[in-house]
């Protein structure tokens, strides 16, 4: 027992020592969105799509958001999020966009973090909602012979909603990181209901942070738009924010 004790405490010892050797990487530098703030521009457009820009002299990003998103996120086939992020480099060799480490923080919800969801592990996991669905459809068919066609209806519509909403998350989500053409876009898909969300609020308050290299840029904004939103005004995107 004595020497087991010794072992854990030697291995501990060497871990410390390890992590005293090799220090964490420094945090990024973090660049917030806010309202004036030079490189900072908002446009609000007519078909009820807002767009926040932050520029700096290297980068500039926008992050674009239908304003009835929430409720929409909640008549899905499954509760997802969806915001379109376009990043713009403007000089040779551009820093790489971490797309794992993007994250979307829900603000009232004890500050949860999700990640974009990965479209493959999201197309698996719908058509087994489906088979499921499916599989009690036809259960209750055995015991409800005369509710057959109104049933199968339903398991049907789902199955078409499935697949539609694969197909379009498989072509229009950011999933490359290249760079060649010094411009991404697509759109990013969040899980909005789960163990640690729950049910969302009538107005959520989001933070979205997106790396680029070794900056951190965050955009902080709220679904739906409180009146404060509604007032704000285009503004000059090019000039370069505080580095």
């Amino acid at each position: 027992m004595l020497a087991s004790h010794l072992r854990s405490v030697t291995r501990a010892l060497c871990l410390a020592a390890s992590l005293l050797a090799h220090p964490a990487t420094p945090p990024a530098q973090v660049l917030r969105w806010s309202v004036g703030q030079p490189g900072c521009g908002f446009q609000a457009a007519d078909d009820g799509t807002y767009r926040y820009a932050l520029a700096t002299d290297d980068f500039s990003v926008t992050l674009a958001m239908d304003t009835q998103e929430l409720d929409k996120a909640r008549r899905r086939v499954e509760p997802i999020l969806g915001l379109f992020l376009s990043v713009r480099f403007l000089k040779r060799n551009p820093p790489p966009l971490a797309l794992r480490k993007i994250t979307l923080e829900f603000v009232k919800h004890f500050h949860t973090t999700e990640t974009p969801l990965d479209p493959e592990e999201l197309a698996a996991r719908l058509r087994v909602d489906d088979k499921k669905a499916a599989q009690a459809a036809a259960h209750e068919v055995r015991k409800h012979p005369e509710e057959k066609d109104e049933l199968e209806a339903a398991v049907k519509a789902k199955q078409q909603n499935t697949s539609q909403m694969n197909e379009w998350t498989r072509t229009n989500t950011l999933q490359s990181t290249s760079t060649e053409n010094n411009e991404l876009s697509g759109w990013l898909l969040f899980a909005a209901r789960t163990r640690w969300i729950g049910e969302l609020n009538r107005q959520e308050e989001f933070l979205l942070r997106v790396s680029l290299g070794n900056v951190a840029v965050e955009f902080p904004f709220t679904l739906p738009p409180s009146q404060g939103d509604v007032r704000l005004r285009t503004r000059n995107a090019d000039q370069p924010a505080h580095r």
